[in-house]
């Protein structure tokens, strides 16, 4: 059992030499799934979006995906409004499903992203308990990994405090643990992260965050993707990032203790 989780990509801040670098290296660690967590785009834009779905017709492996904030008509205060993410769907609803299931695993998007919100960061996230509850309900009889994937995260490093906030979060988090998710992976932070977070019962969810796949603004971390695969009854988070010469290597690896024990 091998993931990849690819995102924030930005197309349009993108770093040329890193996106054929990025699907060659996909297509070699062969995965049987790629998570896409958002922000594909820059601005928002057509030209974007459509380079953007060039690259996702590279790829071999099943893919499943949902925007982030960054997938808005920017400019376009009236389309963030009404129809946020009419341009996203034209382009990429038929590259990046919303749901995979198989026997091995069953992997589903909770929606994180807003076009507009009533608070002046529209860049931050907002969890809606019913949609977090409907993915949970969805996921827990499997009998494979549970995964549940969203723009924003949900538990963070020191908290959901700053650029991490996320209305709704921790009592999505709850929510998820609860319903025994395995995983919740997510991007926006440009931060790559692996938070546990254990129940009364004892299982553990995992709350994985991801760098930027290709983007300039990598926030003091190189440009990079997760590998996620089956170390015994445990997992290991495995992060591919770009080194000087534009290539995506193992920079580290980290323990996700009890991920494939169930």
């Amino acid at each position: 059992m091998k993931l990849t989780q690819i995102s924030d990509l930005h197309f349009g801040a993108e770093e040329p030499e890193l996106v054929d670098a990025l699907a060659d290296s996909l297509d070699q660690v062969s995965p049987d799934l790629i998570v896409v967590t958002g922000d594909l785009t820059q601005f928002g834009r057509r030209r974007e979006f459509d380079a953007a779905a060039r690259f996702f017709e590279r790829l071999k492996a099943p893919l499943v995906g949902a925007p982030g904030n960054h997938d808005t008509p920017y400019l376009n205060i009236a389309a963030r409004i009404a129809t946020p993410w009419a341009r996203y769907r034209r382009a990429l609803g038929g590259h990046l499903p919303t749901q995979h299931k198989d026997a091995r695993v069953h992997a589903i998007m909770l929606d994180t992203a807003r076009g507009a919100q009533s608070r002046l960061d529209w860049s931050l996230g907002k969890v809606r308990l019913k949609d977090a509850l409907k993915v949970a309900q969805s996921v827990a009889g499997h009998d494979g990994l549970r995964l549940v994937a969203g723009h924003h995260p949900i538990v963070a490093p020191g908290g959901l405090r700053g650029r991490a906030r996320t209305t709704g979060g921790a009592r999505a988090a709850d929510l998820l643990v609860d319903a025994g998710v395995d995983l919740y992976l997510s991007g926006h932070l440009h931060q790559v992260f692996a938070e546990p977070l254990t129940n009364d019962d004892g299982s553990t969810c995992w709350f994985v965050g991801a760098g930027t796949a290709l983007s300039r603004r990598t926030r003091g971390e190189p440009a990079s993707f997760n590998v996620i695969e089956r170390d015994g009854d445990h997992g290991a988070l495995l992060v591919m990032a770009a080194d000087e010469r534009g290539v995506f290597e193992c920079a580290e690896t980290r323990p996700l203790e009890g991920l494939f024990s169930r």
